[in-house]
Parts: C-alpha cells; structure tokens; sequence
C-alpha cells in the first residue's frame, strides 16, 4: 500500500488508505461523530465527500500511521516491552468461580466475569460488548451484569462496537469499558487521546486474542451449510458448532476463505495495548489464558481474585514457548508484508522479528 500524500487525513484519505484497499478492520472506530461515516452490517462506508485536513476518524483508525511505541506508553509508561507477548505482568491460566457464567462463557467466562464485577465495584459503568449470537453480531452497549450476561461467547466476527461510543456518551457513561478486538483496543487507545469526542471516558480495556475475524460473507456460508439454528460456535482446531447436546464440526480449511484480509496485517493477535488480555488456552478448553498488563487491570483481576470472582492459577511452563512461537511467526509474516505500512515500530523491534527464524 503506497502512502497518499496528496489527500487530507480524513475522510478521504481513509478511503483511499483503508477501505478501498480492503484494509478495514470493521472496528468502528470512525463510526459516530461523523455524518459522513456509516456502518453498513459489519462493512464501514464513506457516504460524502469530506475535504477536512485533519479529521477524528483517520486519527482513530487502526490501520491508518499507528506508531506502537507511543500508544504503548499510554497504560505502561515508558517500561521495557517484551517483542513478542508486548507489556505484561503476568500470564496465568484463569476461569470465572461462577458455574453459571463458566457454562455459558467462552472456555473459562473470565471476559464475562471481569466485567461484571468491573461494573459492580464502579471501575466502569457500562461495556462496549458484541451481543446477538454468533450468525447476527452487533454491538451493545452494556450497563448492568445482566445484559453483560447476554453478550456471553465468542463471535469470531467483525462487530463494530466502538460505533456504539458516542452513544454511550450521549446517555451520560462517564466511565465506559471496552471488550474488542486487538485492533479495537489499539482504536481505543487512539480514541482516549482525542478530547472532542470525549475519548478519556474510555477507562477499562479488556481484549481478546484474535488470529482473525470472519467477514460477513461467512454468514451466508453458514446459512447454506444449515448451521444457522446452532447457538455456539468455537474453533479449537475445526470449527465446532453446538446447540445444546447436539454437535457438528467443520474442517477449517473449509472457513479459511472468509478471514477478513485486514486481518492478514494485523500485527497484535494478543490485544497488547489492552489492560488485560483473555483468550483461551488452546490446552484445557474450561479455563481461559489470562494476560495482566496495566496496574490497573492488574488491581482489577488481583481483587477479582481475592473476592472469589475468578480463579487464577500458574501458566503451564511447557506452554508457553508455544504462545511465543505462534506469535513470534505472526507479527514476522506481518512485518514482511510490503502493505503494511500503516505500523510503525521501532528498528530494533522490527530486526528482532526479520533477523530471526521461526521462533523466538
């Protein structure tokens, strides 16, 4: 992708550097303080002309210029940065207590669980989430433990929910979390630096792992498969649809096609700008891998743990450089990717990546 120097940072420009290259993450971002700007389902459209010189919408875009080091120093300061798994803590294994939410979680319900009780001890008011079911996700605002408990599993699609901010907003959340996508948390973090659309109410980030979102052809796919009237769907391997105790299963090679190609330039499948990261084990399907990232997530899990919200147990050692080696060989491909300018990082990040193998 060639950088435009001749169109504004705006509207135009986000046209010609991110839509039309088919670049758009679909997080929804630039989605809510612009009449130019609408969601179409899970697609973003420039509806008018814009020939603003700087606008909100190319400042919080995702894949526009995103420089890691700068965002990074937003929840971390100006700490020593793992390559690989970015700023942390701790990594551990964690799983909700609740057997409710456990049962109708994803893996352990950690996600779920942090944020109810995020909710309920006022770090935030309300949560950006994706509710509705894996075949129709949207975004949702969510501002007590019982519609969080509606957002429950992953959707494995691209739900705008940073669309629903200025909504938030408008109904007068001062303190609003956010549940996303990596690429939703690095929009995020670009939002909390724009004071004219009230970004700094943004105060929890939770994300999630994501090696990639399906695009909303999938949704098509699954209807002409007849997996349309399953209610869970999780991909361990193959694609595995559940309803109840009836269970059916596709070769991922099969869904493969429908992986949005922003995704293939995604250089953050471990949310790292996030304060805390969840996603699952990929070992034992009931607990959910846990990275700490900021004090304030690390505060918010520590207390979780101590009030018998969730449990927290040691990562396994064996699996860790397994983690490594899945993201170390994911953020490499993105960085020999000629199309992926829009990442900006620095020398010496970028030579640990090209100077070394398949591992790290």
């Amino acid at each position: 992708m060639q950088k435009c120097v001749s169109v504004h940072n705006s509207a135009e420009r986000l046209v010609s550097d991110v839509i039309k290259p088919g670049l758009c993450s679909g997080c929804g971002a630039c989605i809510g303080y612009c009449p130019y700007i609408k969601s179409f389902g899970e697609r973003v459209g420039v509806v008018h002309d814009c020939k603003k010189s700087e606008g909100t919408c190319y400042r919080v875009c995702p894949r526009a210029a995103t420089s890691f080091t700068n965002l990074r120093k937003i929840p971390f300061g100006d700490v020593e940065t793992d390559p690989v798994f970015g700023s942390f803590k701790e990594i551990n294994y964690a799983r909700a207590c609740d057997e409710d939410i456990r049962s109708r979680g994803q893996y352990g319900g950690v996600v779920t669980a942090l944020s109810i009780y995020a909710l309920q001890t006022g770090v935030i008011d309300s949560a950006l989430m994706t509710g509705g079911s894996f075949t129709g996700a949207r975004p949702f605002i969510a501002s007590s433990a019982g519609e969080i408990l509606a957002c429950t599993g992953s959707k494995y699609t691209a739900a705008p929910n940073l669309s629903v901010f200025q909504d938030a907003v408008k109904e007068g959340f001062n303190n609003i979390g956010v549940v996303g996508r990596p690429c939703q948390c690095t929009a995020a973090r670009k939002m909390q630096q724009v004071a004219e659309i009230k970004g700094e109410r943004i105060s929890l980030i939770i994300g999630l792992f994501c090696m990639g979102s399906f695009s909303p052809e999938f949704y098509k796919f699954i209807k002409e498969k007849g997996l349309d009237e399953y209610e869970k769907m999780d991909i361990p391997g193959d694609v595995n649809f559940k309803k109840d105790n009836k269970e059916t299963s596709l070769p991922y090679d099969e869904v493969r096609e429908y992986i949005r190609n922003s995704c293939s330039i995604c250089f953050d499948p471990l949310s790292e700008l996030a304060d805390l990261s969840v996603g699952s084990t990929e070992y034992d399907y009931g607990w959910n891998t846990l990275i700490i990232r900021s004090e304030k997530g690390s505060n918010l899990a520590k207390e979780a743990a101590a009030n018998g919200i969730i449990e927290i147990k040691e990562y396994p050692a064996p699996r860790l450089p397994l983690l490594r080696k899945a993201v170390f060989n994911k953020k490499k491909r993105v960085l020999e990717r000629p199309d992926a300018t829009y990442l900006e990082i620095s020398g010496q990040e970028r030579e640990y990546f090209l100077a070394n193998g398949g591992g790290a």
